[in-house]
Formats: structure tokens, sequence, C-alpha cells
């Protein structure tokens, strides 16, 4: 028996990244948190979502973990538990970030 593969869409790159943070929605985080095994998304999630979108949009680069969790008031383990395939590929993903360079 073969796995099925979940169609690709117009929006998502082959490595599970928004094409163009413009195409970014509420929605397509949540279908992405579906995608990724994360979720459903409760208000911790958001708050890391939109902290890391944010942050991104003035500075160009994502936030560091240990800035993200002074700035939040939440500690790393909880981040962790949020976004269990890791801080970047879940939490940078979900927020509709590219991918960062050298992260595997």
């Amino acid at each position: 028996m073969s796995a099925e593969i979940e169609p690709r869409n117009d929006y998502e790159n082959e490595d599970g990244y928004l094409t163009e943070m413009s195409h970014w929605s509420r929605e397509i985080a949540e279908e992405l948190a579906r995608k990724n095994n994360i979720g459903p998304l409760n208000d911790d999630h958001w708050k890391v979502i939109e902290y890391v979108k944010d942050y991104y949009e003035r500075h160009h680069q994502g936030p560091p973990i240990v800035k993200l969790c002074k700035d939040t008031g939440l500690n790393r383990q909880v981040v962790c538990e949020l976004f269990p395939c890791g801080y970047v590929r879940g939490a940078f993903r979900l927020a509709g970030l590219p991918r960062p360079a050298g992260c595997i």
C-alpha cells in the first residue's frame, strides 16, 4: 500500500514554505498547521505566529527563540511543545516566512 501524497497548491514551495508572504492568511496558517501535525492552533500558537510575522516585517529575519520567549513571556519548552517539528520549521512556516538560509 503506497502512501498518498497530498497535492501541492500554488502558494507553497516544495519545502512547505509559502512562495510569497502576501499569500499568507489565517486560513492558510491553519492548513499548514494541519499538514505539519501542529494544532489545532490556540492563542499561544497565534501569539508566536503574529510575533514572528511582525518581527520579520521589521527586521527582515526571523527572531531568535530567546528573543521570542523574552518578548512573549512563553518559555522555550512551551514553544517547543507548540511546534513539535521545531520552532523555525513550525512557527516560521506558519507565519509565512521564507525558509531561512542554512535551515535543513
